[in-house]
């Protein structure tokens, strides 16, 4: 071999590093992905195994690069044979998880499953502490390889049904795909499925003892083929990351390409940087870590502002029917004023007003719907008294609200009215001299800007509370809604649970209880509620002279005894919140204002504790449920 053969094969064996790095790097990344957001899908959790082993295989192939000595060769050979054994079980796996899916239940192929990782246990250990499987190989400069033991055949006996039994789960799962999106998806995870499981084949091993020659074309197309691998991972990955997952289909979409960019991406042009430059190194004959630090660093950063140049381009690709929509949405957040936001507006125009009036202390005050006066913004220490307070909510009666100022213990104070109803919502108030208040005309227009600016602050936190008070209203038929897509259903005859099973299972059981206790007195959603079949009920309907709506009456108002604290009743304490909401909006019927007033709370945190305190009510009843479930079988039981 000449010696531009031998650079350009260096050449090809760096490329084939840096792919087998980022192989490894997009398996290990998606792998944390998957078992951070889609845990509680069983195929989810198959398909994690398939990046373990793609992982262990190309992390070895990575590393012999960097191996001078023979025994470190053989042992990293010997390592990638963990995921080489287990990549034919884990696909084997995950095609029945996808299957099942489709409610094509087996026994027969789950202990096919079993049986299939019992092999790759065997095959693991063979390979790692005797030469049965696999013998001491080749010392290659750039293809070392093991050589083939005796029970190598049994291996590729293995791999090939593993594989094929995969493979056609795979294509049956397709076939039972009733709408074009699952099977669409399916396609996807069809074409892309076999790529790892092919891709960690030992191929070396076929052939044999001798030192393979690899020629141009050969690399290229090894390079061609794990360049394959890594967009197939990255597909599959996409298909995968739609099960078991209730949130919409653009926010998988969304949160999966950042996650890409921000993670794999960003760390395979770090060790992409890491290598080049070491190699650089070594032809400049500098010492090492000379460039590397720098170019890494420098890397990141150029990769990081090409990654916020670019992503608004991926989103337009991404999401080109819903961006208007996405854009409205986007500027909303960034419009909206939290709190923080609010009290640095008003200290703001709090300060340009003593910067006016040349005072020493004012304020602004919220007036909140239980009457309670909630200070926003204060420069200096005089605090509003009672009796100005008193005034300020006096001037309600105004008609039309007074734009002139109150003068009491020590304050001017304007009264802030809403350009909506002209109710009072709140108070700016500075602290007054001897003299009377005398202001040009100059002035009093500046300060009429501030005023106004400061009305319109609160305007815009009332609209906004009463917003979050609606959305919190609706949250759950919104979560139901995410329920049901996300629980695509793949056959047009799936399955049917138990009754009990699914009253309590239902995703819209917290909606019904909801809807139940809003007519608790009275109406449709209590008569004639789907809660009504529940076996609780039935039980309930023995102490009830037969009355079904009085029984889940009874069941209702049981499970929110059980939430009462110990001890006696507060209408302010932390721990009886809940139940207090419970009692007053549902048991006496009393309007949320009410409530917010009796409570010291505000509407809005009224509805947010009210969905909490409706989902403690849900869960003790699914509870009360399957007690009574279990009471029934035990009843049954002792009659048989």
């Amino acid at each position: 071999m000449g010696s531009s053969d031998v650079i350009l094969t260096a050449v090809f064996v760096l490329i084939n590093t840096l792919l087998a790095t980022g192989i490894a790097v997009t398996a290990f990344s998606l792998m944390l992905y998957v078992l951070r957001y889609n845990w509680s899908s069983p195929v989810a959790r198959a398909f994690a195994l398939i990046l373990a082993s793609t992982m262990i295989v190309f992390t070895g192939d990575a590393l012999l690069a960097r191996v001078t000595s023979p025994e470190a060769t053989e042992g990293w050979l010997r390592f990638e044979w963990l995921g080489i054994a287990l990549a034919p079980a884990a696909y084997l796996h995950f095609a029945d998880e996808v299957l099942r899916t489709t409610n094509a239940i087996s026994l027969r192929r789950r202990r096919g499953v079993v049986l299939g990782y019992a092999y790759a246990a065997v095959f693991a250990v063979l390979a790692l502490m005797a030469n049965w499987v696999v013998q001491p190989g080749v010392e290659s400069r750039f293809t070392p390889h093991l050589t083939p033991g005796w029970y190598f055949p049994i291996y590729v006996a293995y791999f090939a049904v593993a594989v094929g039994f995969g493979f056609r789960n795979i294509v049956i799962a397709r076939r039972r795909c009733l709408t074009p999106t699952s099977r669409r998806r399916m396609t996807y995870l069809l074409l892309s499925s076999t790529a790892p499981s092919l891709g960690v084949f030992p191929y070396l091993l076929l052939v044999g003892q001798g030192n393979v020659e690899v020629s141009t074309s050969l690399w290229l197309v090894l390079i061609a083929g794990n360049t394959t691998i890594g967009i197939m991972l990255l597909v599959m990955s996409y298909s995968v990351a739609f099960f078991g997952v209730l949130a919409p289909d653009r926010v998988v979409k969304r949160r999966l390409v950042r996650f890409l960019m921000r993670g794999p991406l960003t760390a395979a042009a770090a060790v992409t940087a890491m290598l080049i430059f070491a190699r650089l190194e070594t032809l400049l004959n500098l010492p090492p870590e000379t460039l590397m630090t720098g170019a890494v660093v420098i890397t990141l950063v150029i990769f990081a502002v090409l990654r916020g140049s670019i992503q608004p381009l991926i989103d337009l690709l991404l999401f080109r029917q819903d961006r208007d929509e996405l854009a409205y949405i986007e500027q909303l957040g960034e419009r909206l004023l939290t709190t923080t936001d609010l009290q640095q507006f008003l200290e703001n125009v709090l300060t340009s007003v003593v910067d006016l009036l040349r005072v020493n202390a004012a304020f602004i005050a919220s007036r909140r719907v239980n009457e309670r006066w909630e200070m926003l913004a204060i420069i200096g220490s005089m605090p509003p008294s009672d009796r100005l307070l008193s005034e300020l909510k006096a001037s309600t009666q105004a008609a039309p609200p007074s734009s002139e100022p109150y003068r009491a213990d020590g304050y001017w104070a304007w009264p802030l009215h809403s350009r909506g109803d002209g109710r009072l919502i709140g108070a700016l108030a500075v602290a007054a001299g001897d003299a009377a208040l005398a202001l040009n005309e100059e002035e009093s227009t500046r300060l009429a800007v501030l005023i106004k600016q400061a009305v319109i602050a609160l305007d815009d936190r009332r609209l906004q509370e009463e917003v979050f008070a609606t959305v919190e209203q609706f949250l759950p038929e919104i979560d139901v809604i995410q329920r049901q897509r996300g629980a695509q259903r793949y056959v047009d005859s799936p399955l049917q649970p138990s009754l009990e099973e699914t009253l309590t299972a239902d995703p819209e059981f917290i909606v019904q209880v909801k809807d139940a206790l809003s007519h608790f007195w009275g109406g449709p959603k209590l008569t004639a509620s789907p809660l009504l079949r529940m076996a609780v009920v039935d039980h309930a309907l023995r102490d009830h002279e037969g009355n079904a709506p009085k029984a889940l009456r009874a069941v209702l108002a049981g499970a929110i005894e059980q939430l009462r604290p110990d001890g006696p009743r507060s209408l302010t304490a932390a721990e009886w919140v809940l139940y207090n909401i419970l009692e007053m909006r549902f048991l006496q019927g009393e309007r949320v204002r009410d409530i917010a007033r009796k409570m010291a709370m505000s509407e809005s945190d009224v509805y947010r504790k009210q969905r909490v305190a409706v989902d403690a009510v849900a869960r003790v009843v699914a509870q009360m449920e399957q007690r009574a479930v279990e009471e029934d079988a035990h009843e049954t039981t002792d009659a048989a």
